[in-house]
């Protein structure tokens, strides 16, 4: 049976354009898929505002990073029954668009291939896209340098995101997804940082001996 993705109409909702948001999705797999597509729309905000501007340095296809980032860190493919069957889900609504504007979130589809083709999920994914012609091979070239120091390019977009004029803002779950990527940036640099100084746990370090036994 031919699935139909049930796009919000901007009529229907706030940001002024049609998004994946999709009330039949949300109600069969619950606050997982709220998330996703409220993180995926978010990010996609953000991209269409830098894409207005002509001097924009954001990387092409962040916003596929990002949320490729997002996904790898939240969900788990190998839960057939569950996070499996939500991205195979997601993915085919959006396949079944027609042509014209893509809806805000239309990346998430990218996301998912690219961490197949990186290994990082199962290839039996790749059933997913059967209807493909070919690879998106020049997405896949740009996004290889964003993988050098993930952590790093995520959180730098992750704060870009943050810090974008957004009216509505963010999401609240897609504020805090963000906040984590670059809280988990900075956790890293001052771990890296004490042991760079050589500096020990405080559970490491001796009691210093009582005078008295020094002298003895």
């Amino acid at each position: 049976m031919k699935r139909h993705l049930d796009i919000t109409q901007a009529d229907d909702q706030p940001l002024g354009r049609d998004t994946i948001m999709d009330p039949a999705l949300a109600a069969k797999h619950g606050s997982p898929y709220v998330r996703l597509a409220c993180f995926a729309i978010d990010v996609d905000r953000v991209r269409e505002l830098t894409d207005q501007d002509p001097e924009s340095i954001w990387p092409f296809g962040w916003e596929v990073f990002l949320t490729e980032v997002w996904l790898l860190s939240t969900l788990d493919p190998e839960n057939e029954e569950a996070d499996r069957a939500m991205l195979e889900d997601v993915c085919l609504n959006i396949f079944d668009l027609g042509p014209g504007e893509p809806p805000l979130g239309a990346q998430i589809p990218f996301a998912v291939h690219d961490a197949i083709h990186r290994g990082e999920w199962p290839e039996s994914m790749r059933s997913i896209f059967s209807t493909w012609k070919g690879e998106p091979s020049e997405l896949q070239k740009e996004l290889e340098p964003l993988f050098v120091e993930p952590e790093v390019e995520a959180a730098d977009l992750a704060l870009a995101c943050l810090e974008a004029p957004l009216d509505p803002p963010v999401a609240p779950p897609t504020q805090r997804s963000l906040e984590a990527m670059v809280e988990s940036l900075e956790e890293t640099r001052g771990a890296e940082s004490d042991e760079a100084s050589g500096e020990p746990d405080e559970g490491d370090v001796e009691a210093e001996p009582e005078e008295a036994d020094r002298e003895g």
